[in-house]
């Protein structure tokens, strides 16, 4: 007997945060953080890691580090919203990311583990 893994639950309509970019007509979705796979919230979460500690320590975070966290949210957005990073300036973006973070109740830092729960 196989096992059948059970359907993501990423597209129902309580766990996708719903945004309109200006000038479009047609509002556009990305599923809350905690129903991404769990590999990108641990690739989100591992590059996180030394920006929040940096911040914490009072510290300006690693450029690198930036650099490479802001790679993978733009990979995410474009798997769920291709095309977005096309219509969208560095402002917007940041807004747009904040919201979806705080939408998804969770921080890019925490754990697939903490995010799960």
């Amino acid at each position: 007997m196989v096992f059948e893994v059970p359907a993501s639950k990423a597209s129902l309509k309580q766990n996708v945060f719903v945004f309109q970019v200006p000038g479009e007509k047609k509002a556009r979705s990305l599923p809350l953080l905690k129903f991404t796979p769990i590999g990108y919230r641990d690739k989100l979460a591992k590059l996180a890691r030394p920006i929040q500690e940096a911040q914490e320590a009072g510290k300006d975070p690693d450029q690198e580090a930036l650099r490479e966290l802001g790679e993978l949210q733009l990979e995410m957005l474009e798997r769920y919203s291709p095309g977005l990073t096309d219509v969208m300036d560095d402002d917007q973006m940041g807004a747009l990311l904040k919201a979806w973070q705080e939408a998804s109740r969770i921080s890019v830092g925490e754990s697939p583990a903490s995010a799960a729960s």
